[in-house]
């Protein structure tokens, strides 16, 4: 099967979530005999004419890396007639089956028409909420969790306003456009039941939900077990970037609340906020008995040596997650998982026997977590066990999972009069866009 895979970022510019299950779903497609190729944007902060680079994998893949400059999440459109274009001809050479869309941020939704026109089936990959939330986590730059755009009007109150005014109309035309995008896929990926369930209204097909795949390296050892029994002081982790809503300061605030005598904190994953590291190690200084060791980008494979000697994995997460890769990875390692009770983190842990979970808004409650793990002596063993015994996938078996989408989405893939008129209004919606954006009726800016 010829296969495209479209992401907003792709290693090394980026070692997010999103950016490494795409690189390790090419590998694994390529493995299993499929042709894959694989386009993705580089965004630059200075002005750049949008160009592409054609460079090629360790394993062969194709890969089309489209240069452009700063991606805006208000007027998303700049660039984008160019960018489609390039796009065109990457599809143009490769000629896939099948494209697989796993994020379009920097990138237009008109590129699943363009797809659609030249005869390959779609498929969508539901990673976040960015199809219905311009800033991708349905969180306002307040703090607080948002349920989404309210056709526009949620947008422009909260997020996209200088002096309470905006373009309200423009943001209702993004609510429209996204989501007949979406209803032009041939078939839509999730990878929790929270996901699916939220954007099932939006589609106009059954959503496959598909667990995340693990490396086939995260295994858990008998030596490892060995060696966090025997040590003494309570090893934590943390995994993944180092952002406000992915909340790490939550940590800080429970260990300040719980008062250890001792205690290790491992903080794994890139920095995207200098000040807000800055703020940490300033926070965790004033925490007495706390060790605070800062990791920078770790790639998947390597996650299970990070986890040697970790008694638990925190996800103190501040807003709602999508498909999270970083329980499964420590339940494969064997390490047991604390997570705040957002979006689909809760489906994943089994209170008491793999993990716990706790109310992001209250660090009481992670504090109480944090004393229990310290203090009671046949605690960790259980959660422990429970994590060994956790359901996981690998990378492998999730691709053969996406492989069957894809088949179905080929079965399903049609010309019809219907799928004619959702092409007409998805060219209406980014004309109607493309001209709110070069012509502007008031400014607005991120909030």
């Amino acid at each position: 099967m010829r296969v495209m895979l479209v992401c907003h970022r792709f290693p090394p510019d980026d070692l997010g979530g999103v950016e490494q299950y795409s690189h390790s779903l090419a590998k694994e497609l390529t493995a299993g005999g499929d042709c894959v190729s694989v386009v993705a944007r580089r965004s630059g902060n200075a002005p750049l004419a949008p160009r592409m680079i054609r460079e090629r994998l360790p394993e062969g893949i194709p890969l089309y890396r489209l240069l452009a400059g700063k991606f805006k999440l208000d007027g998303f459109l700049d660039e984008q007639p160019e960018l489609t274009r390039l796009f065109t001809m990457a599809l143009l050479e490769s000629a896939p089956e099948v494209v697989h869309i796993n994020h379009l941020m920097g990138f237009s939704p008109q590129i699943i028409r363009v797809a659609r026109r030249l005869g390959a089936a779609v498929v969508v990959s539901l990673h976040d909420f960015f199809f219905a939330c311009p800033r991708v986590h349905l969180q306002k730059p307040t703090g607080d969790l948002c349920k989404g755009p309210a056709f526009g009007s949620e947008c422009v109150s909260s997020c996209f306003a200088i002096n309470g005014q905006g373009d309200r109309e423009y943001w209702g035309l993004r609510t429209i456009y996204f989501q007949r995008a979406l209803q032009m896929a041939d078939r839509v990926i999730a990878y929790s039941q929270y996901v699916a369930s939220y954007f099932q209204p939006m589609c106009n097909v059954p959503i496959d939900i598909i667990a995340n795949g693990v490396p086939a390296n995260c295994t858990h050892s008998d030596d490892i077990e060995a060696e966090t029994l025997a040590k003494r002081t309570l090893t934590l982790a943390y995994c993944g970037t180092v952002a406000a809503h992915k909340g790490p300061h939550a940590i800080l605030a429970a260990l300040r609340l719980a008062n250890l005598e001792r205690v290790n904190l491992r903080v794994i994953g890139q920095t995207v906020d200098g000040e807000y590291a800055a703020r940490l190690r300033e926070k965790a200084a004033a925490i007495s008995g706390l060790n605070l060791q800062m990791y920078g980008k770790f790639s998947r494979n390597e996650l299970p040596l990070l986890l040697r000697g970790v008694d638990c994995v925190i996800v103190p997460s501040q807003v709602p997650e999508a498909g999270p890769m970083v329980p499964r990875e420590a339940f494969a390692c064997g390490v047991p998982v604390v997570a705040s009770r957002l979006g689909a983190l809760p489906e994943l842990i089994t209170e008491g026997e793999n993990g716990f979970t706790f109310d992001p808004d209250c660090p009481e409650q992670l504090a109480a977590i944090l004393r229990r793990l310290a203090d009671e002596e046949h605690l960790l063993p259980r959660l422990r066990a429970g994590a060994r015994k956790s359901p996981v996938v690998t990378s492998a078996q999730h691709a053969t999972f996406v492989r069957e989408v894809y088949e179905g989405a080929l079965g399903s893939c049609s010309k019809t009069l219907t799928q004619s008129l959702q092409a007409a209004e998805l060219d209406f919606l980014y004309d109607a866009l493309l001209e709110r954006e070069r012509h502007p009726r008031t400014t607005s800016a991120i909030g």
